[in-house]
């Protein structure tokens, strides 16, 4: 715009007058696609203090269909990250869902006092960033797990559950298990070792069987757990403001088509 103006006009300081002036146009702010990374860093919400009365809640799609059934409800405690996997259909609304969240959740350790979740049809989120528990487990650990699996991953998500709520974090430096219920379950493989047949022969190879897709399922949580550690806030940018500054909102397109002309709001 410089070299335009400058054929033919001149008036001291016409760079910064041009810069200043392109940095505030209002049409430009509410329309020009911004070639940075995007502003803010993930916001945890606030810590509980105990299991279950805070959770986080996604619905994990795009699975191979297995009779009817092709999408995984993941549920996640936010204070234990213990994981409650539910299979549900790939069209689930939301009598469906809220019943299926009876059968698994509230039945076990009763109502919550608030759920997180990415809005979708039938939730909305709240006015914090998500932390995507549910999200980050179903598209990084159940997608490589049901990769491996493949058309079995109904039948396997009990095991898949099972390792996950094992696997001890980073941060704590114990399971989901061991917050939840205070102690580390006793797992198939130690069974295994402990027993070499004896008088239940069967029991003994139900315990065999169900160890290398325990191991699987332990692979998948730790790639997921390196793939989330390496891509965290990757793609966005820190950015401070202060009171009284006015700023633009961007409207994201989530479904459909946009209704808005631009591709921000504000005054």
């Amino acid at each position: 715009m410089v070299a335009l103006l400058a054929r033919r006009y001149y008036w001291p300081r016409m760079e910064e007058d041009v810069e200043a002036y392109v940095r505030t146009c209002p049409v430009c702010q509410l329309n020009k696609v911004e070639r940075k990374k995007e502003v803010g860093l993930l916001q945890p919400l606030p810590i509980p203090e105990v299991p279950w009365p805070s959770i986080s809640m996604d619905f994990i799609s795009g699975f191979p269909k297995v009779n009817g059934m092709a999408s995984v409800l993941v549920v996640v405690d936010r204070f234990s990250k213990y994981g409650i996997f539910i299979i549900a259909p790939h069209a689930c609304p939301a009598e469906t869902t809220a019943e299926l969240f009876f059968q698994n959740v509230t039945k076990y350790f009763g109502v919550p006092e608030d759920i997180v979740s990415d809005r979708n049809a039938s939730q909305s989120s709240s006015d914090r960033w998500p932390d995507g528990e549910g999200e980050c487990v179903g598209r990084h650990y159940l997608r490589d797990y049901v990769s491996a699996s493949q058309r079995s991953w109904v039948d396997l998500l009990g095991v898949a559950q099972f390792s996950y709520n094992l696997h001890k974090s980073s941060a704590t430096g114990m399971s989901p298990f061991e917050l939840a219920y205070r102690q580390q379950p006793t797992t198939p493989h130690e069974i295994s070792v402990l027993k070499t047949g004896g008088k239940y022969p069967a029991a003994y190879r139900f315990a065999r069987s169900k160890q290398e897709p325990l191991d699987e399922a332990k692979d998948s949580l730790a790639k997921a757990l390196r793939r989330m550690k390496k891509y965290a806030d990757m793609g966005r940018r820190h950015v401070e403001f202060s009171v009284g500054n006015q700023v633009l909102l961007k409207l994201t397109l989530r479904f459909g088509r946009r209704s808005a002309p631009s591709l921000y709001i504000g005054d």
